[in-house]
């Protein structure tokens, strides 16, 4: 009896812990009308008092939000709800294809929300009241991963739980400056690829939001439903903030999102140098190289964060070229660091990055376009469409080009930065004071640029053709009715990929015809192969395929 009460108190106890400690507690706000946030339609365009949602005849959406952080998220959340819902059945469908027992996937909830405890004390009061301010407006269909705050909090963390699944090529991205005597006008080109993966829908809804806050500068971001934060953006300042993974050991602890780290560089610094200042206030989890340009000081430079320094990267020249390692004399030494280039993908973009910048003496937005959709290997050499050693995986959420002396920048409509490269001029959008109507032009159409043939000539229909074929070959059990005649529909379609051979031989492999298995994984080792990893495991299943075949001779 004593036992079983005491079980009980301890119980209690548990959970009350668990309810004080763990559960986001919302912060406060102030309070408001919420029946002054109803929707009035405009044309195309959706507004809540000078903020505004509509998307363009490209398919990117734009917003624009302004006013104090709880009003903001409100208006951000009604907007954008369609976008959020979206967004979060897409993320959810990707952790249950990882998941798929609705116990452990309730379970896991409770370990990261142990975990992400402190979180919103990271996040500081001005975002978690904008965060909160979205949450409003998410579903409670997805409250089995968590109550709505708690949820949208946690997603600002999601560049950093993929970054640390680098092995997984979650993240890969690459970027690159170049100013004064290599560009065209000594004007700053600012490029980059944002190579983070959750499936081919994630990519599709991207958000270009123009933030006119009610404390620091006005900037505008790339960004994603219920997302306040981002990895990509550009303030009235002249400041461009991009971000690339780098090699990181599991966290420990809970620190502040790059997501929004990156969003208060861009809303409360003026100069790379308060820029720097907030980078070495704030704590991550993981390591990043964030790349930063200057329009007004004619200067580029990258930070480089791990979880325990901050160091800069100042070639004093006029390029510069960020991919997934250190280049400091502080950190490119580093353990991790060394293991990153021996090992990744990050090198070989880097020497492509180097290769293809030589060919243009002067780069302009139209090179720098045309850099960020190469797909091919060094010196030209074809290694298979999505390859990771490519600069076009044909995966980017987002491909942009910003040009920080004019406050323009130049987004890809997608998909995978194939599609036009619409220019946007941040003058014109913020002196509009956010006074649009269906008639009001807030893009640059004489200067965007035009999709890659790749994109119109059939090429891009025959990669999700393999994609498809690669999938189907890639989940089908060894008693599976797949025709062996797919693998020969593999190959037609992406002949220079080492995944296609791969593929097709883990396929034989179940299959047991381990002859043809062993012709296949021969062939992929010859190609291309982007990661270490990957390569011991075509090895390995190479040997288990040849001693099948020793066993039966």
């Amino acid at each position: 009896m004593y036992l079983l009460s005491g079980l009980a108190l301890l119980i209690i106890l548990f959970i009350a812990f668990y309810a004080i400690v763990v559960i986001k507690v919302p912060p406060n706000v102030p309070g408001l009308d919420l029946s002054d946030y109803s929707i009035k339609k405009n044309g195309d365009i959706s507004r809540i008092g000078k903020n505004w949602l509509t998307k363009n005849k490209w398919g990117l959406y734009e917003m624009y939000i302004e006013g104090p952080p709880f009003e903001r998220g409100v208006a951000n959340g009604r907007l954008a709800e369609k976008l959020i819902y979206t967004q979060e059945k897409i993320f959810v469908a990707e952790i249950k294809k990882i998941i798929t027992n609705n116990f452990y996937l309730g379970f896991l909830k409770y370990i990261v929300a142990w975990i992400n405890r402190k979180l919103k004390f990271h996040i500081g009061e001005e975002y978690n009241m904008e965060i909160y301010g979205v949450s409003l407006s998410a579903s409670k269909d997805f409250r089995l991963i968590g109550p709505n705050y708690m949820r949208m909090l946690n997603y600002h963390a999601a560049h950093d739980i993929g970054h640390m699944l680098q092995d997984m090529n979650l993240v890969g991205c690459s970027s690159f400056a170049a100013l004064g005597n290599r560009t065209a006008d000594g004007k700053i080109i600012h490029a980059r690829n944002f190579d983070f993966y959750v499936g081919d829908e994630f990519c599709k809804e991207k958000i270009v939001t123009f933030y006119a806050p009610e404390k620091g500068y006005k900037f505008v971001m790339i960004t994603w439903g219920a997302l306040i934060g981002t990895v990509s953006g550009m303030n009235m300042n002249g400041l461009a903030i991009t971000v690339n993974a780098a090699k990181s050991k599991l966290p420990v602890k809970t620190t502040t999102p790059v997501t929004i780290l990156i969003r208060e560089m861009l809303q409360y610094a003026a100069t790379i140098d308060e820029v720097i200042d907030i980078a070495r206030k704030r704590k991550i989890s993981v390591s990043e190289s964030f790349m930063v340009s200057s329009g007004p000081e004619q200067r580029v430079v990258i930070i480089e964060k791990t979880p325990y320094r901050t160091e800069i990267f100042d070639p004093g020249t006029d390029q510069i070229i960020c991919t997934n390692h250190f280049q400091s004399e502080a950190l490119k030494d580093d353990a991790l660091n060394l293991q990153q280039i021996a090992e990744s993908a990050s090198m070989y973009r880097y020497q492509r990055l180097e290769e293809l910048l030589e060919r243009f003496p002067k780069i302009t937005v139209q090179s720098a376009v045309e850099i960020l959709r190469d797909r091919l290997g060094m010196h030209d050499e074809p290694i298979g469409d999505g390859n990771e050693k490519t600069l076009n995986q044909l995966l980017a959420h987002h491909s942009i080009v910003f040009n920080p002396n004019d406050l323009k920048m130049w987004i890809s409509a997608g998909p995978f930065g194939l599609g036009a490269f619409i220019c946007y001029d941040l003058r014109t959008v913020f002196e509009k004071d956010g006074a649009v109507d269906e008639n009001t032009v807030i893009i640059n159409e004489h200067e965007t640029i035009a999709a890659d043939d790749f994109l119109n000539n059939g090429g891009f229909k025959r990669f999700e053709k393999f994609k498809e074929i690669k999938d189907t070959l890639a989940n089908v059990a060894s008693d599976g009715a797949v025709p062996l005649s797919m693998i020969d529909d593999l190959v037609a379609l992406n002949p220079s990929y080492f995944l296609t051979y791969s593929i097709g031989g883990d396929f034989l492999k179940r299959k047991h015809h381990y002859e043809k298995a062993v012709e296949l994984y021969q062939t992929a080792l010859q190609k291309e192969i982007p990661t270490l990893k990957e390569r011991e495991v075509i090895r390995k299943n190479l040997d288990h395929c040849m001693k099948k075949l020793a066993q039966h001779n």
